[in-house]
C-alpha cells in the first residue's frame, strides 16, 4: 500500500513540536477534520475535493511541497481500489475458405475431364485411321498460342506514359528551437541582479528531507514551453512544464527527498518528445 500523507504531516508537526490547536487556529481546519488527516481517516472527512484543499493549506503552513501531498494522497487513493479483473482475450475466428482456390481448382479439373473425354471420342470413331502404335497422354487446356499454332503472331507493345513522375525521399531533421546553455543539480537556487544561479553542485543527496534543484539556462529562439522530468530507477516521478521565452531563459524546479525516494535517479529537460539534456544523481539514506 502506498505511504499515506496524514503520517509525514504529523510527523513533520511533531518535530516542530506544534499543537493542533495552533494549526487550527491559523489555517481554519476545524480540529477533527486536522486529526482525521493525520490518522489518514478519509472516510471521515468531506469530499476529495474539499480534502485536496485541506493538505495544500496544511502542507503549505509546515513548509512543505504541496505537489508531493497532493500525489501521494492519490497514490494512497488508488492503492485502496480493488484490482481490476483481466481482460479476456477475443477468440480468434477461423480462418475463411479461399473460394477463389476452390473455383480454379474446379475449372481446372472440368477442362481435364472435358480434354479426356473427346480424346476417347477420337480414339473410338471408326472413321478415323488409328495408328499402328503410338501413347496417347491427357492433355491440358490449349491456350491461345498453341490453338493459332502456325499463324504469325504479332506482339502489341503497350504505350508508355508520356510523362513519368520521380519521387524523390526526402528526410527532414526537426531541430529544435531551444538549446541548453547550462544544467546541473544542486542544493539551492540564489538570485542576483534578476538572474538566477545554481549553488551546491552535487551528484547525490540524502533522504533526510533534502531538496534537490534541476536547473536550466536555455537559448531560445522562439517563446514556447520545456518540461522538467524526474525519473526515478527509469519510471517518470514527476513532471512539470514551464514557460521559456528568447533570447535566454533560465528555469529550475526542485523535489523534497524521503526514505521512500531513495535510488537511482534522472533529471531530463525535454521539448515534447525530445530530450535536450540529462543529469544522473542518486539519493542515499
Amino acid at each position: 500500500m502506498a505511504e499515506a500523507p496524514g503520517r509525514i504531516l504529523k510527523k513533520e508537526r511533531e518535530m516542530r513540536n506544534i499543537s493542533l490547536e495552533k494549526i487550527c487556529s491559523i489555517t481554519k481546519i476545524k480540529e477533527h477534520h486536522l486529526e482525521a488527516i493525520e490518522e489518514d481517516r478519509y472516510d471521515h472527512l468531506p469530499p476529495p475535493l474539499y480534502v485536496k484543499g485541506y493538505l495544500k493549506v496544511y502542507a503549505k503552513y509546515l513548509a512543505l511541497d504541496e505537489k508531493d501531498i497532493l500525489y501521494l494522497y492519490e497514490n494512497y487513493l488508488k492503492s485502496l481500489l480493488p484490482p481490476e479483473p483481466p481482460v479476456p482475450l477475443p477468440e480468434a475466428s477461423p480462418p475463411k475458405k479461399n473460394n477463389r482456390s476452390l473455383l480454379l481448382s474446379s475449372l481446372i479439373i472440368a477442362a481435364f475431364l472435358l480434354s479426356s473425354l473427346f480424346i476417347a471420342y477420337l480414339m473410338h470413331d471408326p472413321k478415323e485411321e488409328k495408328p499402328t502404335s503410338s501413347i496417347l497422354f491427357p492433355v491440358s487446356p490449349a491456350t491461345a498460342t498453341q490453338r493459332e499454332e502456325g499463324k504469325q503472331t504479332h506482339e502489341v507493345a503497350q504505350p508508355k506514359e508520356i510523362q513519368e513522375l520521380e519521387s524523390k525521399e526526402v528526410e527532414t531533421q526537426l531541430t529544435s528551437a531551444f538549446e541548453i546553455l547550462e544544467a546541473g543539480m544542486g542544493t539551492s537556487i540564489e538570485k542576483e541582479n534578476d538572474q538566477q544561479f545554481l549553488t551546491g553542485n552535487a551528484s547525490e543527496f540524502t533522504s533526510n528531507h533534502q531538496r534537490g534543484y534541476f536547473f536550466t539556462r536555455i537559448k531560445a529562439s522562439r517563446t514556447g514551453k520545456i518540461a522538467h522530468v524526474w525519473l526515478l530507477e527509469g519510471k517518470e516521478f514527476h513532471r512539470i512544464e514551464m514557460d521559456v521565452k528568447p533570447p535566454a531563459w533560465s528555469v529550475y524546479s526542485y523535489l523534497t527527498f524521503r526514505p521512500q525516494h531513495t535510488g537511482n535517479w534522472k533529471a531530463e529537460a525535454r521539448e515534447g518528445d525530445q530530450i535536450l539534456t540529462s543529469l544522473n544523481f542518486k539519493v542515499l539514506q
